[in-house]
This record gives structure tokens, sequence and C-alpha cells, in this order.
């Protein structure tokens, strides 16, 4: 499983509908920010995965958050913890988050605090998926070697590619 395939689980999940449900946000206004973060994350995560500083820090995580069950989203989403949710988008974008946030809000129509919000609850949620991935990757090929499989699930993800992606299921 690439991380296309994990876009493709988020977005075809349902997972839209519950976040819009859990705000009190249209769905249309939920899938625009949601369409606007994921990127943006994912080039987060690359960061983590490629600096130094924060490598072992970030695999961690990954290895942690795979633990948890994603096998049914609707149920992931009704326990997610938002506050942890919250300290991931944190490390991911940095000083980055409020313009991340500026361009959703632009995007979908929504407030910023709405924005913020989306992002602490789809950011556990792809730290899980992407957790599991590496995991299954890792045990496929027979590596012990975290580091790599994740760099490769994240090498080469392009945010235009995922807009493209993202727009096949809106």
């Amino acid at each position: 499983m690439d991380m296309n395939d994990v876009m493709k689980m988020m977005l075809n999940s349902g997972s839209i509908d519950q976040v819009a449900q859990m705000l009190g946000v249209d769905q249309q206004g939920a899938s625009s920010a949601i369409q606007e973060v994921l990127p943006m994350l994912l080039k987060g995560m690359q960061g983590q995965a490629q600096n130094k500083e924060t490598q072992q820090g970030f695999l961690q995580a990954l290895q942690d958050h795979g633990q948890k069950d994603t096998s049914d989203f609707t149920k992931f989403l009704k326990n997610v913890d938002t506050d942890d949710g919250a300290k991931i988008v944190k490390h991911l974008l940095g000083a980055k988050e409020e313009e991340v946030a500026a361009k959703a809000k632009k995007k979908s129509g929504l407030d910023t605090k709405t924005i913020m919000r989306i992002m602490a609850i789809a950011a556990p949620l792809l730290m899980s998926q992407m957790g599991k991935s590496a995991k299954t990757s890792a045990k496929s090929a027979g590596s012990d070697d975290m580091l790599s499989i994740v760099g490769g699930l994240l090498d080469g993800v392009d945010a235009s590619d995922i807009f493209k992606i993202a727009k096949k299921f809106f």
C-alpha cells in the first residue's frame, strides 16, 4: 500500500461526512478543507522523515499510531484524540499551521477554528494509516529499516497529485 492508497482509503471511507457531522458544518466545506490540509500534512510528514533531528521521534510516533485500530474509520473518528491531533499538526506543520488554515479557510468558507479542528481530527488518522502502511511494507520487504520504508512511501508525494486523487472522489 502506498500513500495514494492511504489517501483513497481516507477519502472513500465516509470520513468526510462524519467530520462534517462532528463539527456541525456542511459536507462541501469539510471536503474542501480536508482536500487542502491533507497534502500539507503529508508534506509535513516528508519533512519530519527527512530531518535528522526529527526522524527518530517521527518514526516512533508512526509506530505508536500504527498500533491503533483504524479498521472502522467511523469508530476511530468517534474516539479520536483531538488534543493529540493538535500536537501532531504542530509537529508536522510548525509555523506553517496558520498559513495552511488560512488557505483552507479561503477554499472551504469555514472559520479558522473549525479548520484547526479538522486538522486535529485528520492528523491522527493519517498517522495511523501511515504507520500501518509502513509496518506492512516493512514486513513484506523483510526489512526492519523503517526510515527507508517511510521514505519510500512518502517519496515523491506531491500536493498536485494528491489534489488529483481527491478530486476523483468529490
